[in-house]
């Protein structure tokens, strides 16, 4: 059984339909939200295959998941549960949340600072990236104090540190070189 064709197949499926019905961006916040519950609570995807609740109660749990679940998403729900996907949920919200970013043409990126970005910072962030682009931006800013200062900018397999520990750990590493070739 190959998870990734199963996954995609039902993401393509629900995200046609969703843009049948005109919901697919209620749908994308509310596999945003699965996903996240997902990743949070690792036994979720075990609840949801639970053989002692009823069809209705596997979906209703699973619906439970987000808040405010469209008629779609639903839907959606009936039809994992029906074919005893519930294992694969989560890649199934991974599955649709790209088909959508890339339908839409939405760029995500997540920044980790030492502090939290302000709107402002962030809106002339995600302004100057869409105006050279043709993109929209979806940031996500992480909080790490580790960094000390500056940033990481992460973005579809590019990664971009520059933060202040990165930079001390590359001075603390030249100081090291060059103090073993004096001895």
């Amino acid at each position: 059984m190959n998870i990734g064709t199963i996954s995609q197949r039902y993401a393509r499926a629900l995200y046609e339909y969703a843009c049948e019905q005109r919901e697919e961006v209620a749908v994308y916040n509310n596999m945003r939200q699965l996903k996240d519950t997902l990743r949070k609570v690792k036994e979720f995807s075990v609840m949801a295959r639970n053989p002692a609740m009823s069809t209705e109660e596997r979906v209703q749990f699973i619906c439970s998941a987000v808040a405010g679940p469209s008629p779609a998403f639903e839907r959606f729900a009936r039809l994992v549960v029906k074919g005893s996907r519930e294992d694969m949920l989560l890649y199934m919200a991974y599955s649709y949340i790209e088909i959508y970013r890339e339908d839409k043409k939405i760029m995500a990126m997540k920044i980790t600072t030492a502090h939290p970005l302000s709107q402002e910072l962030q809106n002339k962030i995600e302004h100057s990236i869409e105006s050279r682009n043709d993109v929209d931006i979806e940031i996500r800013n992480i909080v790490d104090e580790s960094l000390i200062g500056g940033f990481i900018c992460e973005t579809k397999g590019t990664r971009l540190d520059a933060s202040v520990s990165k930079q001390l750990a590359e001075i603390r590493k030249q100081l090291v070189v060059n103090n073993r070739k004096l001895v």
